[in-house]
């Protein structure tokens, strides 16, 4: 099983809420997943972002409000995704009661996110567009009783409110399930929201991001509520702690570790 899996056994027991920016990685092994990465090598440039607080977009007759991050409200039952050239919305229907992405974008994924190779570490989530401030993205699959669930499974699963395990496993489109974790001089560019939702077949978190992101750079998310339970999260592996970016996919660093000039 893959490494990734670290994400969803501990993140499972988060309680959702903003996200210490320390987090701790760990040295690549060929049987690990997205969570290990190199060097964070760039800034972030800075560019603002377009006010969308009060943009409606017009989808068949409809009139969508979007949120200030261009995207129909969790609320509206519309589909969340954007596209890669300019943001566009979605907003088409939701493809399952649970789950704020249409039919198209539950089995493809948000257009506005990107899963690509690692040099070490798999398959880690970037950002195909620069992403704004808040930008939302869904943690979703199948709800089932923990008795229910697979060894393997397991591993990966995050415990929701009403008690049962979100399994993402089968669903490529489930994106999230491939941030990776910052290292120790890196900072999460994504932090869990209170937004769940627990339907009969379906169940999602939100996530968002923390700031705006750079087109390319790593989506991440940490392993723990604290810094000591992210070290202590790899220690219990036997893993080394490593960054994460590289030259080509960066990642945000810790204000109190900018990169060498």
């Amino acid at each position: 099983s893959s490494v990734a899996a670290f994400l969803f056994c501990l993140v499972g027991t988060l309680q959702p809420g903003p996200l210490p920016d320390m987090v701790m990685q760990v040295e690549m092994r060929p049987e690990m997943r997205p969570e290990m990465r190199a060097l964070s090598e760039m800034k972030v440039q800075t560019q603002k972002p377009r006010d969308l607080s009060k943009v409606r977009s017009t989808i068949g007759k409809a009139q969508v409000k979007l949120t200030s991050a261009g995207q129909p409200f969790l609320s509206s039952g519309r589909c969340i995704a954007t596209g890669r050239a300019g943001g566009k919305v979605c907003g088409k229907p939701r493809g399952a009661d649970g789950v704020p992405y249409c039919t198209l974008h539950m089995k493809t994924g948000d257009p506005s996110l990107k899963v690509v190779a690692h040099p070490r570490a798999g398959k880690i989530l970037v950002a195909a567009r620069t992403l704004p401030k808040g930008y939302r993205m869904a943690l979703w699959g199948l709800l089932r009783k923990p008795k229910n669930m697979t060894e393997q499974a397991m591993e990966w699963a995050f415990k929701l409110g009403d008690g049962r395990m979100l399994d993402p496993t089968d669903f490529t489109g489930s994106m999230v399930q491939f941030c990776a974790c910052p290292g120790p001089n890196e900072a999460a560019a994504m932090q869990a929201t209170s937004h769940q939702e627990m339907k009969k077949e379906y169940g999602s978190w939100v996530f968002c991001t923390r700031e705006q992101l750079p087109q390319s750079w790593q989506l991440t998310m940490q392993y723990g509520n604290t810094s000591k339970q992210s070290e202590e999260f790899f220690a219990e592996r036997g893993i080394k702690r490593l960054d994460v970016g590289t030259r080509r996919n960066p990642v945000l660093r810790r204000k109190d570790k900018p990169l060498p000039q």
